[in-house]
């Protein structure tokens, strides 16, 4: 039976060849890519010689790429399928150098990876640990071009901006001081001092990096 197997991940023999051959040569492995598959719809076991997964349904730039605090030979590689891919159930997974070559790969539990066609927008993230002979090959660079965020992270950072508008500070400008019982909450009440009136000036200067807003100004001399 399926729950009675181990899951585990194993570096493919390609894998091993070329990083063994890389670090040899002083150069480092970069790992590029992540996908899923359902395995052929049925459990197995990863063989180091395969080269491919058994029936790949979805690929996507690797998110994360990081060297385990746990191991300096544990690689630990993240990625997200989007909530609109989906429709399949997960079996296995694998990662795959910037040349195309499969670089590990590893059997899963049965995941189902829904889409939006079945009613439920639900994005995956994804995750594979792979031991290497050697972690200092790997280039653990990620493409800076490439920018995954969840929709918890959208969520995050509409919750920090409402927060900060919620808090924002206004401006009130006047020509004379506001009585305190008048005065609104979170706002700042500034006194224009100089000359006013038809033949009189004012400037009022204010940094666009001060992240503030007029939003009330008072009046001189009937001239606002």
């Amino acid at each position: 039976m399926e729950g009675a197997n181990k899951y585990y991940s194993v570096v493919t023999d390609t894998g091993n060849n070329m990083m063994a051959a890389l670090l040899a040569a002083g150069k480092k492995l970069s790992i590029t890519e992540i996908a899923v598959g359902d395995g052929g719809g049925a459990y197995y076991q990863p063989d180091p010689e395969m080269i491919s997964l058994k029936n790949e349904l979805w690929r996507g730039p690797i998110d994360s790429c990081e060297i385990s605090s746990s191991s300096d030979n544990i690689l630990v590689a993240k990625g997200i399928i989007p909530g609109e891919v989906g429709g399949f159930t997960i079996r296995e997974m694998a990662i795959f150098a910037g040349s195309g070559e499969m670089i590990a790969i590893a059997n899963t539990p049965s995941t189902p990876k829904v889409n939006i066609v079945d009613g439920i927008i639900n994005e995956m993230s994804l995750a594979i640990e792979i031991a290497l002979l050697n972690g200092s090959v790997i280039n653990l660079l990620v493409d800076p071009h490439i920018v995954t965020a969840t929709k918890a992270d959208i969520e995050m950072v509409k919750n920090e901006i409402y927060i900060a508008l919620e808090e924002r500070a206004n401006i009130v400008v006047a020509h004379e001081n506001i009585p305190i019982d008048e005065r609104k909450p979170h706002t700042f009440y500034l006194v224009v001092t100089g000359a006013g009136g038809e033949t009189g000036s004012e400037t009022i200067k204010a940094s666009p990096n001060m992240g503030l807003k007029i939003v009330e100004r008072g009046k001189s001399n009937g001239i606002n």
